[in-house]
């Protein structure tokens, strides 16, 4: 008992008592949400605990994590917030972007909604690999949005300095900067590939990262964004350069 009683030879300086919770994997990762209810049930049994104790004795009662199980749970939260609140800032930073590099408000705003679809899939896709969201996963979430901005600026701005109706730009656009947006991707796809193989995690993971980011930007650019613009034929209003219909 030399860490459960605190006796100095004449008082009794403390008590403690350790229990195991029967929901909590000690060797995993576990949800913030479930981790929570059982925090939450931890310190309603201190404060009931506290009630009887201060009747005899003086001080109050502490509860502490051992596997810093809730240390982990409040990080989960600021990593869920960060990562919230950066993937946001970002899609409405590239839709400001978007919007002063073609002046026309409906391709910013589709734009928008690709590299949106973008961030979804990449996320989703993290989450099928069984990736725990953690700093590194944070920090990549928060920078989906920059990368994922490339090719479909490139293909709004093409269509954008198009000339003629909504199939002649579509082809003008694809025509100029089809080749290289493929390119680039491939290139970037490519160069992904030996981060695969990495010892450390940061960079295994960033490859991994990249190379999802980069195709499926590239997908929906080419086939989201373009056929939104082919199937809707909002024109484009050379003067103004405004939203019309």
């Amino acid at each position: 008992y030399q860490t459960e009683i605190g006796w100095d030879g004449t008082t009794l300086k403390y008590a403690a008592i350790s229990v195991e919770s029967a929901v909590l994997d000690p060797f995993g990762l576990d949800p913030e949400s479930l981790t929570r209810r059982e925090y939450d049930q931890f310190i309603a049994i201190g404060k009931e605990v506290e009630e009887t104790v201060s009747r005899h004795c003086f001080g109050s009662v502490i509860v502490t994590d051992l596997n810093e199980k809730f240390v982990f749970m409040n990080n989960q939260s600021i990593y869920v917030q960060s990562a919230l609140q950066s993937s946001i800032l970002g899609i409405c930073i590239a839709f400001a972007v978007l919007l002063i590099s073609t002046r026309v408000l409906h391709l910013a705003l589709f734009a928008s909604i690709s590299i949106t679809c973008v961030l979804v899939s990449v996320v989703g896709t993290m989450v099928m690999l069984g990736w725990q969201l953690g700093s590194i996963e944070s920090i990549l979430i928060g920078i989906i949005a920059g990368f994922s901005v490339d090719y479909v600026v490139h293909l709004a701005h093409a269509y954008e300095i198009a000339s003629g109706d909504c199939y002649e730009r579509l082809n003008e656009a694809f025509s100029d900067l089809g080749i290289s947006v493929f390119n680039g991707m491939v290139t970037s796809v490519v160069a992904s590939i030996p981060l695969f193989f990495c010892q450390l995690q940061f960079f295994a993971k960033f490859g991994t990262f990249l190379c999802l980011t980069i195709a499926f930007s590239w997908v929906f650019a080419n086939f989201g964004f373009m056929s939104v613009l082919a199937q809707l034929k909002i024109p484009v209003n050379p003067k103004n350069k405004c939203f019309s219909l």
